[in-house]
């Protein structure tokens, strides 16, 4: 059996349900008809980890180094877990906002990931990781990590990388919302690559004009067109824009 978790899992409940509907077949004349209503909670959510890929791109962070890392990370299934529709009372979303991806300086966040990830890249695959984490943790003396290190320490003022980066953070949230599924399946998806080619696709049409959480559902009906364009050749997803 393969090692690597997004091989080996099983179908989610999401994915049987879209088979079921046909939404992504051709014979279906009703692509979207399994939508979910965007809150403003999930508004909220959306934001906050917008917030979280700008502050990596401001640190000097690739988008392309820092999305997959921290989509396929264990800390975003963390937040997968937490960022559902079940949180609807003011006492829930106080629970929900007290969650360390949710601080006011997402700059820990980005560190802890970079340090968690710097400590398992020297383990072995027999290793206890939560073991070797947790002495790491309780050393005296904790290096930072090499991707780190190696940033200018000058913050980023690109506005463009800036924009895209919290476009990013913002629109894999909503994807994982809207369908119901993980950072890590959403990811794998859409890759940067195919997120960044969708931003420069929306900064020249209509959408562009728009507020980002007025029409994130709109886009996210536009990464499903594109999904289904890579399965049955002849659907164009730019129709949509």
């Amino acid at each position: 059996m393969s090692r690597d978790p997004s091989k080996s899992r099983p179908l989610s409940d999401n994915v049987k349900r879209m088979m079921w509907l046909e939404r992504a077949s051709p014979r279906s004349s009703d692509v979207y008809s399994a939508k979910r209503e965007f809150t403003e909670n999930d508004r909220l959510f959306c934001h906050k980890q917008g917030l979280l890929f700008m502050e990596a791109a401001a640190m000097g962070l690739k988008m392309e180094d820092f999305a997959p890392l921290y989509m396929r990370s264990q800390l975003a299934g963390v937040v997968d877990h937490y960022f559902c529709s079940s949180f609807q009372n003011e006492a829930d979303l106080a629970k929900l906002l007290q969650m360390p991806v949710l601080v006011d300086n997402p700059r820990v966040i980005i560190e802890t990931l970079y340090w968690i990830e710097d400590i398992i890249s020297k383990t072995k695959d027999t290793d206890n990781k939560s073991l070797i984490l947790s002495k790491a943790y309780q050393a005296e003396s904790c290096q930072p990590p090499k991707a780190l290190l190696e940033l200018s320490g000058e913050e980023v003022r690109d506005i463009d990388a800036l924009s895209f980066a919290y476009w990013l953070g913002y629109m894999y949230r909503c994807e994982c919302i809207i369908h119901d599924e993980s950072s890590r399946m959403v990811y794998g998806a859409f890759d940067e690559k195919t997120m960044l080619t969708v931003y420069k696709e929306i900064s020249d049409s209509p959408l562009n004009k728009e507020n980002l959480s007025d029409c994130a559902v709109t886009i996210c009906e536009m990464l499903d067109q594109l999904l289904i364009t890579k399965i049955w050749k002849g659907k164009n997803y730019k129709d949509c824009i």
